[in-house]
């Protein structure tokens, strides 16, 4: 029925031209590394046939799972799963990119798991190349000191820990290098949090420099405790750096590729977003990275049983604060409609319906291509694609003009604060107007959104100015401002 649709679809095409098409949105389909779907050319090439003929626009495509590649990396090693000689990500952005013959083309955003660094049944991580051999000074420990997480689903999982400043670089080094290397349209960052843990405070974030790091700015010894409000405003700063801090350089490397997330949506929003489990208990403070600039996607797991009522209204309303977040923002909101074991195909379709109107939304987001639906047997399941295609997107449709990107009107600084020595400020006040932010560990400082012209910088250092400065933005540019003092 798929290759019937495509078929259809072209010969339109011949005979009048593309079809007028439906008002932009983003349609998403994620793909994971899991299941049948990239590791191969021919399920590459079935995968985005099917999602091309069912009327999505963009795939969020997962290229790394534990500190491996799915593509042809120049800092970690290539998964064995991937076909000898087969370069997944290339391989995709050719075929989605390819407008030849009427076709449409397809967004394709890299999907990167940014902390986790070992999983059980996958042995690359005694690669001597792989970071968990080279760096295991950098894991994530909790409280107790293990690095091995024994909860639930997650158990057996290892990860780096946010507040060691080399793994920011790192991380900021894999990005740059893919972009070096591959036309995407967008990087898309999963499991931008801490680990889930039982109790009162989260239980990671104990690596020793970490935890070093967090005394001497707070002026503390010892070991916090895992529900200290300071320390879990720091780990809340050490994921929102992490962004910042990539979101900057690639809008300075590749202006027009958009940052996303993977966004967490546990618990009841009506009690507020600082109740959320997303915010006190894993440290994502998701509006507040919309908020200032930092995200241009925000893609929340909107992961919610349709047939259990508090459930499903619990997917509306994360939904419409999500549009709320976006409208604030100025970003796009795609809400996240999840298959798996959670919901029927009706339940799926159910819940596009319900959220894809909402002021503030900018599309859909199905997760995934390998687990479509509850019960589903078959990759790529023909019924659900079809069925997608003939109740959801009958018209074809463009992803959403980003004019902050594509016609933009405000700049960005950024810059290291430092010593004479070059010896990084960790923690350091740096003012630009009225607004003001704080240097990560490596004295790294970013601000969006920002009013072309003249600004003053201002380096704050114990409760005192430092240095002064003097920037100009320029719109659509990033402009770089060092700040050091002796």
């Amino acid at each position: 029925m798929v290759r019937c649709l495509l078929r259809v679809f072209l010969l339109c095409v011949l005979l009048g031209g593309l079809p007028a098409g439906a008002a932009p949105e983003y349609r998403m389909l994620w793909v994971d590394v899991f299941h049948k779907g990239l590791r191969s050319p021919e399920e590459a090439n079935t995968m985005v046939e099917t999602a091309r003929a069912a009327g999505y626009n963009a795939l969020i495509v997962q290229v790394r799972k534990a500190c491996d590649a799915y593509y042809n990396s120049g800092v970690e090693p290539k998964n064995p799963a991937v076909a000898p000689g087969f370069d997944p990500l290339a391989h995709i952005l050719a075929l989605a990119h390819n407008t030849s013959g009427g076709r449409r083309r397809l967004e394709v955003h890299a999907w990167l798991v940014t902390y986790r660094c070992r999983i059980p049944n996958d042995d690359l991580y005694r690669d001597p190349r792989h970071v968990y051999s080279r760096h295991p000074e950098w894991l994530n420990r909790m409280v107790t000191g293990e690095a091995v997480d024994r909860g639930g689903d997650q158990a057996g999982r290892y990860y780096l820990d946010p507040g060691v400043p080399a793994v920011v670089d790192y991380n900021l080094e894999v990005v740059r290098d893919l972009l070096a290397r591959y036309d995407v349209d967008g990087i898309h960052f999963d499991y931008i949090r801490y680990p889930e843990s039982e109790g009162a405070g989260n239980k990671w974030g104990y690596n020793p420099v970490a935890v070093q790091r967090f005394n001497t700015l707070y002026n503390r010894t010892g070991r916090p405790d895992p529900a200290d409000p300071d320390w879990c405003d720091f780990r809340r700063d050490q994921i929102r750096f992490m962004v910042r801090r990539v979101y900057a350089h690639v809008r300075h490397w590749r202006p027009h590729v958009k940052v996303s997330a993977a966004l967490i949506t546990w618990g009841e929003i009506n009690r507020g977003f600082e109740r959320s489990s997303a915010y006190a208990n894993i440290m994502q403070d998701w509006p507040r990275l919309a908020q200032e600039g930092f995200l241009d996607l925000l893609i929340p797991m909107n992961y919610k049983r349709e047939s259990v009522p508090a459930q499903a209204r619990a997917h509306r309303e994360w939904a419409a604060f999500l549009g709320e977040t976006a409208r604030r923002s100025g970003r796009f909101g795609i809400n996240g409609v999840d298959g798996e074991s959670l919901n029927s195909l009706p339940d799926i379709l159910d819940q596009i319906r319900a959220t894809r109107g909402l002021p503030g939304i900018a599309g859909i987001a199905t997760y995934c291509y390998a687990q479509t639906r509850r019960g589903s047997r078959v990759i790529p399941d023909t019924e659900f694609f079809d069925a997608i295609r003939e109740q959801a997107f009958q018209q074809p449709a463009d992803p959403p003009e980003p004019v902050w990107l594509t016609r933009p009107r405000l700049g960005l600084v950024k810059g290291i604060a430092s010593h004479g020595n070059r010896k990084p400020l960790d923690g350091a006040i740096v003012r630009l107007g009225d607004r003001e932010t704080k240097t990560d560990g490596s004295g790294f400082y970013a601000f969006a959104n920002m009013e072309p012209g003249m600004h003053t910088l201002q380096l704050v250092v114990e409760g005192r100015v430092a240095r002064e400065a003097q920037v100009e933005v320029t719109a659509g540019r990033v402009a770089e401002a060092p700040l050091a003092i002796r």
